[in-house]
């Protein structure tokens, strides 16, 4: 039995320098929970456009996970490909946003309000405008150049 051993180890320590290095496939690929995935999935459909730090800021992720994630939905179709140079400034376009679902409720809103009780269509009732009245804040403003030594131009002054 121990000479078995020995041999597994020995086959072991012949053939671990073959093999490629456990750490540096971890470097190249982070690896993201899927919930992220699921979440950024959901930032996507909010937001037009957002970037690697906005995403790795809004999940808790670090940035390698963020670009690993943004790669992997440009990959699916779910975003446009990634823009930018340096890791963090990377940024991409939402193409499955969604407009949100309040303006919609403002148009029933304000169609429901339009309606009296009986349920009839009513015509809103014109607002007429009236001009405001200026002359005292000009009187006002007048009085600030008297006092900073400036005169006014004299068909400004007739207007008053």
């Amino acid at each position: 039995m121990k000479r078995r051993g020995f041999l597994s180890m020995l086959g072991g320590a012949v053939a671990a320098p073959l093999l490629p290095s456990v750490s540096l496939g971890a470097a190249t690929k982070a690896a993201y929970p899927a919930s992220a995935l699921h979440a950024a999935i959901y930032h996507a459909k909010s937001r037009v456009n957002f970037s690697v730090f906005s995403l790795s800021k809004t999940l808790g992720l670090n940035i390698g996970q963020a670009e690993q994630i943004m790669s992997d939905m440009s990959a699916r179709g779910i975003l446009g490909p990634l823009q930018g140079s340096t890791q963090s400034g990377r940024w991409a376009l939402s193409k499955v946003w969604e407009r949100p679902f309040v303006d919609a409720a403002s148009a029933q809103k304000i169609a429901r309000t339009k309606r009296n009780t009986a349920g009839r269509q009513i015509e809103p009732t014109p607002k007429t405008f009236t001009e405001p009245d200026l002359r005292r804040l000009m009187v006002h403003l007048q009085n600030i150049c008297r006092s900073h030594g400036m005169a006014l131009h004299p068909r400004c002054a007739a207007q008053i």
